[in-house]
């Protein structure tokens, strides 16, 4: 009887646990520890209690994203104050594997000051790999007030797609 219960509770949660490989979508979003070119540290409970916008990539895929980051960016302005303290706009640069540190915390702070928002960089990996970040291509995820993931994408958002961002951004910092 055990064995039957278990193997019930298995099959039922295999959708869940085969999604959750997929895309974090609904699941509680891990904590993480990067690093500014200022060797400032973040981490999630940092931020906690704001909904997040994260765009997670590599060097080479910094611009596949553009067309998002400009809409996200206009969008975020055209907020009252009110409302942009309860947002927290992230950019992260993988840097696992760097063997010239200093050159690469130079780069993120000349880039930081270019696009008027610091950029962190994932040092170790551990954030890539909690949030299942896509190597070599543009990761972009959005975390609620409660720290749940509520969007996912990986790869070049199009216009479609950025209206409905904006759209779930509205009701996320609406939601209490």
């Amino acid at each position: 009887m055990k064995k039957i219960f278990f193997l019930a509770v298995m099959f039922s949660l295999l959708p869940l646990i085969s999604f959750s490989n997929d895309k974090p979508i609904g699941l509680k979003a891990p904590d993480f520890i990067v690093r500014s070119g200022d060797n400032k540290e973040l981490s999630l409970s940092d931020i906690k209690g704001k909904v997040i916008t994260i765009f997670y990539e590599t060097k080479n895929e910094i611009e596949k994203n553009r067309k998002l980051k400009t809409e996200l960016n206009k969008f975020y302005e055209e907020q009252p104050e009110a409302v942009k303290e309860g947002v927290y706009r992230l950019a992260i640069v993988n840097c696992n594997g760097v063997i010239f540190s200093g050159a690469w915390k130079s780069a993120l702070r000349e880039n930081s000051e270019k696009e008027g928002i610091t950029i962190y960089g994932d040092w170790s990996g551990k954030m890539a790999s909690a949030y299942k970040a896509k190597n070599n291509s543009s990761n972009f995820i959005i975390i609620d007030k409660h720290g749940v993931i509520r969007y996912y994408a990986c790869g070049i958002v199009n216009d479609k797609e950025i209206n409905k961002i904006k759209d779930l951004l509205k009701k996320l910092i609406k939601e209490k």
